[in-house]
Formats: C-alpha cells, structure tokens, sequence
C-alpha cells in the first residue's frame, strides 16, 4: 500500500511502501498536485520547467552555445552581433518601443532588409540589454516578473525605469548594481 508521508525539509509528499496493515491518513489539506518521485531531492515537478541560470538564458539571448569569458564576447561584440539577437529578446519580452536602446526601428528595418549585422555600438547595447534581462530574470524567477520590474519607475533612479537606465553603460552598471542587492537580500 502506497501512504503519503511529509517531508519536513522540502515540503513535499513523497510516496512510501507500507507492508504492514493499512493505516488510515489524518485529515490534512493536499496539495493540487502531488509529485510522486520515489525521493525528496526532486524539488521541480513534470510540468515546472526548470529555471534558466543567468549564464545560460545570456547564452541563448546572443545565440552562442557559452556566451564564454568576457574576452569572448568583446571578440563576439567586435564581429558584429546578427540580427536574430534582436528577435531573441523581442521573444524574452523587450518591447520593440524598448529595442530603440538598441537601435531605432528604421535602422532595424534597413538592416533586416539587406540582411546586414548590428554594427559594432548597436552590438555592444544588445549585449548590454541581454545582459539586464538575463540578470533580472535570473533574480526574480520569472520572466513578466523581470520585465515589470525592469519597467517600474524608481525612486532610486530619479523617476527613471531600470530599463530606461540602459542607454548609457553607467546606468546599466547602476540597475546590476541593484540587481545584486535584491538577489542578496538587502531588498526584502
């Protein structure tokens, strides 16, 4: 007989062999869903996709298997980023009215038309603005999360929006700043 057993460390319900009697269960609300993985280590379940790393989510931004050492990407930056950068974050939720950090949508459409690369500036803003969105989402978990907070005006920034801020790379220095603070805690 199968008995549900809670796991005080993970706060899950882990199935468990009982040879013995049967034994009735106490009344106790459960969960929606029960997961039942043979161990309490398992923490995401089927249908929770596993939350991207900051490094990785970056990767898959600038289309490279590694965004690699920051050498690697001033090569990647210096080669001229292609066009699918900006239909990757178009896709994590950038706005087109917000790709203008990247570029303005004129300059956009004339690239797409003759199929040309960013240039060397346009290149160095993507990969700041990849790099924003990659933190954010890595911070707050979510990906509408990341980009309200990324919107919202703050006090700290003068009325302005983190996203606002990224027009300049010491703005952007100051929104990761902030970043690493609420990942630390200092924003509870």
């Amino acid at each position: 007989m199968l008995t549900k057993k809670s796991v005080a460390t993970t706060g899950s319900w882990v199935a468990t062999k009982s040879a013995s009697k049967k034994t009735a269960l106490p009344d106790r609300a459960t969960p929606a869903k029960t997961n039942n993985a043979a161990s309490p280590q398992a923490l995401y379940s089927v249908n929770e996709p596993r939350p991207r790393t900051e490094r990785s989510l970056f990767s898959v931004l600038l289309a490279r298997t590694d965004a690699g050492s920051d050498m690697e990407l001033e090569q990647l930056v210096h080669n001229r980023l292609p066009l699918s950068v900006i239909d990757r974050l178009l896709a994590e939720g950038v706005s087109k009215q917000e790709m203008e950090l990247v570029a303005p949508p004129r300059t956009l459409a004339h690239r797409r038309a003759n199929e040309e690369k960013l240039t060397i500036d346009e290149s160095d803003r993507a990969v700041r603005l990849a790099r924003i969105v990659a933190q954010s989402e890595s911070v707050f978990g979510n990906k509408d999360k990341a980009m309200a907070w990324l919107r919202q005006s703050m006090k700290r920034f003068e009325g302005r929006s983190p996203i606002g801020m990224l027009s300049t790379d010491v703005g952007c220095r100051l929104v990761e700043e902030v970043l690493v603070q609420i990942d630390e805690g200092f924003f509870a």
